[in-house]
């Protein structure tokens, strides 16, 4: 099974956050990126998925799954 690339638009947009912010996570090393032979940013849902279950932890240590 491939895993889905996303744009930092479209990570963006998930997050509802500013494309500045997606970029700034990135450039932290929070958010793992490769780019494209363009030099355009992809993202897989995976990486992503593990992004926002870091957060979730380090924001919401309490919580249990």
């Amino acid at each position: 099974m491939s895993d889905t690339l996303m744009t930092i638009k479209d990570v963006a947009r998930a997050m509802e956050v500013d494309e500045k912010t997606v970029r700034r996570w990135i450039k932290n090393g929070e958010l793992q990126a490769s780019k494209d032979i363009f030099g355009r940013y992809q993202i897989t849902r995976s990486d992503l998925d593990a992004f926002i279950e870091q957060r979730r932890r380090r924001y919401n240590p309490d919580d249990e799954d």
